[in-house]
C-alpha cells in the first residue's frame, strides 16, 4: 500500500489547514467553548467553501471524493482547533446512512442540504446502555407507516437539528431485528430535554430526545425493514473513521502547541526543549501522533476500496481517541501551571480528547469487541 498522500488529496488538507487558519479566531474560541455555543459562523464559512459532505456525490451536493479525503479535513480543523473541529465534523453525524441505504428522493432532500450549509442533521441511536442488538425504542407498525415509541440519549445537535435518523427495533422481531427511519425534527410527538453542562465537546449541543408515538410514512423507512443493524454496523465503521481522524487532528495540535511553548521557555538560561526530559516527552508524543495517523488513513482507504473490516476501523478509533487523551495531557504537563489555564488552549484540547474517547463507544469497549474479534477467528 502507498501511505503517500496524491496531490489533490495534499492540496485538500493544505486548503483545510489554511482555512482553518483563517477563521479560527482564539477569542471566539474560548466564548463558544464557555458559553456551550455551536460556531454557525464558521460551519456556514466552511460549508460555503465546500469543506463538508465532500465524499458525497457532486449529484447530492459533494464533490464525489473519498472518505480519506473528508479524514483530512477533519484533522485539519481539529489540530487548529479541537472545539471546532469536532463540531463541524457531526454536523452532519448520520448522513451517511442516508447516503448509503437512503431512497433518491431522501438523499436528495438531505445531503445538498446539509453539505451546503442549509441546516444540520443527526443520528439517534445511543439508548441508555449499550447494546447494539436491541434497543428499547420500538417502531410499531401503523397502517402504512410507523409510529416510534422510546428515548434517545446523548443526541448531538438535536435542538439545532432539521433531520433525525432514528434507529428502532422493529416491532415483534428478534435481537438484531432494527428499521431506521428519517424524520424531521418538528415531528408531532418528539421532546427535547438538556442534559446539563460538558466537560468537553462544549460546543455541540447534546440532548435526549423521547418520542411520543411520532407517527411516520413508509416513504420514511431508510434501507430495509428489519436490516437496520447491518445498516448501523456499516455507518459505525465510518463513524470511527472520522472520529479517529479528529483524535489524530487533536493530538497533533496538542503537539504543537507543546513543542511550539518548549522552544520559547526558557529555564537555566536555556529553552527546556533542549532538557532530556522534554525531548524523550515530545518524542514520545510524535510517536503516538503519527502512529495514530497512519492507523486512520489505513481505515479510510479499506472503506474507499470497498473492503470494510471492523478490525481496523475499531483500532483507528481506539488508538487515535488513545493518543489524543495521552498527547494532551502531556501537553498539558509541559506547560506547566499555564497548561491548566483556559487561555493556553491545550486543556480544553485534553477535554474534547476525552469527550472523544468516550463518544459513540468508549475504548474499554472498543478493546472489548477488538477482544471478541480476535476469538471468533480464532
Amino acid at each position: 500500500m502507498d501511505f503517500n498522500l496524491t496531490k489533490e488529496q495534499a492540496d485538500i488538507q493544505k486548503a483545510a489547514r489554511e482555512f482553518a487558519r483563517g477563521e479560527f479566531d482564539p477569542d471566539r474560541i474560548l466564548e463558544w467553548d464557555r458559553k456551550q455555543e455551536f460556531p454557525v459562523s464558521i460551519w456556514k464559512r466552511a460549508c460555503d467553501l465546500g469543506f463538508q459532505g465532500v465524499h458525497f456525490p457532486e449529484t447530492y451536493g459533494g464533490q464525489g471524493l473519498e472518505l480519506l479525503d473528508h479524514a483530512l479535513i477533519i484533522e485539519a480543523f481539529c489540530r487548529q482547533d479541537s472545539g471546532i473541529g469536532l463540531a463541524m465534523a457531526l454536523s452532519d453525524f448520520g448522513a451517511e446512512m442516508v447516503l448509503v441505504h437512503g431512497t433518491d428522493d431522501q438523499k436528495r432532500k438531505v445531503l445538498p442540504f446539509v453539505a451546503q450549509g442549509e441546516g444540520w442533521l443527526t443520528l439517534a441511536f445511543l439508548e441508555e446502555g449499550y447494546d447494539l442488538s436491541t434497543f428499547q425504542t420500538i417502531s410499531h407498525k401503523n397502517g402504512n407507516g410507523y409510529a416510534i415509541q422510546g428515548k434517545k440519549s446523548y443526541v448531538t445537535l438535536a435542538v439545532m437539528a432539521q433531520y433525525v435518523v432514528v434507529v428502532c427495533q422493529a416491532e415483534f422481531s428478534e435481537p438484531g431485528g432494527q428499521s431506521i427511519f428519517l424524520l424531521t425534527k418538528d415531528s408531532k410527538g418528539i421532546e427535547l430535554e438538556g442534559m446539563g453542562d460538558k466537560l468537553g465537546m462544549r460546543m455541540i449541543p447534546m440532548q435526549s430526545l423521547t418520542f411520543r408515538r411520532v407517527v411516520i410514512t413508509g416513504k420514511d423507512l431508510v434501507g430495509q425493514e428489519g436490516k437496520g443493524s447491518s445498516h448501523l454496523r456499516e455507518f459505525l465503521d465510518t463513524a470511527r473513521v472520522e472520529a479517529g481522524a479528529a483524535g489524530v487532528g487533536i493530538a497533533q495540535g496538542a503537539f504543537d502547541r507543546a513543542l511550539d511553548y518548549a522552544r520559547k521557555r526558557e529555564q537555566f538560561g536555556k529553552a527546556i526543549v533542549t532538557l532530556e526530559p522534554i525531548k524523550n516527552k515530545l518524542a514520545d508524543m510524535v510517536t503516538r501522533v503519527e502512529m495514530a495517523r497512519w492507523m486512520v488513513y489505513r481505515a479510510a482507504s479499506s472503506l474507499d476500496q470497498r473492503k470494510p473490516e471492523d478490525r481496523w476501523t475499531i483500532l483507528a478509533k481506539m488508538i487515535a481517541s488513545k493518543a489524543a487523551l495521552e498527547v494532551a495531557n502531556d501537553a498539558i504537563q509541559i506547560h506547566g501551571g499555564y497548561g491548566y489555564m483556559s487561555e493556553g488552549q491545550v486543556e480544553h484540547f485534553y477535554r474534547d480528547a476525552k469527550a472523544l474517547d468516550l463518544f459513540m463507544e468508549s475504548g474499554s469497549l472498543e478493546k472489548s469487541m477488538l477482544g471478541d474479534q480476535i476469538a471468533g477467528r480464532a
